[in-house]
């Protein structure tokens, strides 16, 4: 009777959760009044324990999804592990341009261009290493290569880099093209550094920052047997005033570069306008360059929809017979005529993200921005010119990803110390499409 009793307790063991505490009780009773033995009992109890009912399946299918790696398709291709500790986004830009130009005394081509075509892989390595990729198929070859760096997170305000990146000057520079107001960077972008191999510091604080590197040649420039470019540089950013509402943002940079054996330096500027691919103001080859510094001042004031952002910029370029100094300054102001504001982190603009999507019942981001730029580039005995300009724009962030802008640009004046140039002036209008993926 034992045996029969014993088998069909083990029959039992196979019924729901929710009858087995009672059955567990039931070999208890039968444990104490000795029906059963200790040993059955503990195999009974043991087989029960390792019953895995169909009910409790669930927590393991949790258990299982919960240890997946997360895909995103959202603005690129974004995988992660399920930890966080490690990820890869894969995405890239397409820029589209068109210009219409109109002036008595210069011969510019309208057209259309594809001004930027890139590539980028990112993301994270054990969670403390960073890395980017990003390659321009317009550009082409060794120019093509923008970010190249790997990064070391030292802690949640210290960066360790090293690679191809952007050198630590200029406000405007720092932002991707995607995130400045205008189709192009101000007249000032001629003095800036652009991106060169080197290694450095970044420290983002709430309300301050700080970035300095030592760099050499930019990538695309061949060395060939001479010493290359040795090129310190800092920027140091402060928001004395930060609410949710409006911040203000003081910023200054500086640069120092002994110029290596190469002893020839050109700057130049094309109108803010790329597809004609003129420079209306150029140094030509400075020689005897010994070495060149420079310095930036930044300040931007952001409230709600409304944008105001200036820079000026001093080189200083020392050659054998004389020192020579060139500068550029502008000042811009935007609007947004929606519920929109710009982005801001760590020392600079984002990406503008759209209340709504336009197409989703909604309207987009719609902005209006003025610019007035100025560069001079003539000193001494160099005669590169000095432009003034003024933009009017009008963008339509129609979702995160997509932009389409209209300018109307006027070249106020180009001046080269020549009677028959002197006070050029362009008109010029042009659009852009802008998808990032």
């Amino acid at each position: 009777m034992k045996k029969a009793l014993v088998l069909s307790l083990s029959m039992l063991l196979a019924t729901p959760v929710s009858a087995q505490s009672e059955l567990a009780m039931l070999l208890e009773v039968l444990k104490n009044n000795g029906t059963i033995s200790i040993e059955q009992y503990q195999r009974l109890m043991a087989e029960q324990q390792d019953e895995k009912p169909k009910n409790q399946a669930l927590p393991l299918v949790k258990k299982r999804i919960k240890n997946q790696s997360e895909v995103l398709v959202e603005n690129g291709l974004k995988v992660s592990s399920a930890d966080k500790k490690f990820s890869t986004h894969f995405g890239g830009r397409v820029e589209a341009h068109a210009a219409w130009y109109s002036s008595d005394d210069f011969d510019l081509a309208d057209g259309s261009a594809i001004r930027r075509a890139r590539l980028f892989l990112k993301g994270t390595l054990y969670n403390d290493w960073q890395y980017k990729l990003d390659y321009d198929f317009v550009a082409g070859g060794s120019k093509g290569i923008k970010d190249a760096f790997l990064g070391y997170k030292v802690n949640n305000s210290v960066q360790l880099i090293a690679g191809n990146y952007k050198v630590p000057f200029s406000l405007e520079f720092q932002a991707s093209s995607h995130a400045n107001t205008f189709i192009e960077r101000s007249l000032a972008f001629a003095l800036s550094p652009g991106r060169h191999l080197g290694a450095g510091v970044n420290i983002f604080k709430d309300n301050w920052s700080v970035q300095a590197g030592v760099f050499g040649n930019k990538i695309h420039l061949s060395s060939e047997g001479q010493d290359e470019e040795t090129l310190i540089a800092g920027r140091f950013v402060w928001l004395p005033i930060k609410k949710d509402d409006y911040f203000v943002h003081i910023g200054i940079a500086g640069l120092y570069s002994n110029n290596g054996d190469n002893d020839t330096l050109r700057l130049k500027s094309n109108p803010e306008s790329y597809v004609a691919n003129t420079q209306l103001v150029d140094t030509g080859g400075i020689k005897e360059v010994e070495d060149y510094s420079q310095v930036g001042f930044e300040l931007a004031f952001n409230y709600n929809r409304f944008n105001v952002q200036s820079e000026y910029i001093q080189s200083s370029v020392k050659t054998g017979p004389e020192s020579l100094d060139f500068s550029s300054w502008y000042i811009q102001s935007s609007l947004f005529l929606t519920n929109d504001r710009r982005a801001y982190k760590k020392g600079k603009f984002g990406i503008v993200k759209p209340q709504s999507i336009l197409g989703q019942d909604g309207s987009g981001a719609w902005e209006l921005a003025m610019r007035y730029s100025e560069i001079d580039l003539s000193y001494g005995s160099v005669i590169g010119g000095v432009e003034r300009n003024m933009t009017l724009a009008l963008n339509l962030y129609a979702t995160p990803e997509i932009r389409f802008t209209a300018e109307y640009l006027k070249v106020l004046e180009v001046s080269k110390n020549n009677p028959a140039t002197d006070h050029a002036s362009v008109d010029i209008g042009q659009v852009r499409m802008e998808w990032v993926f």
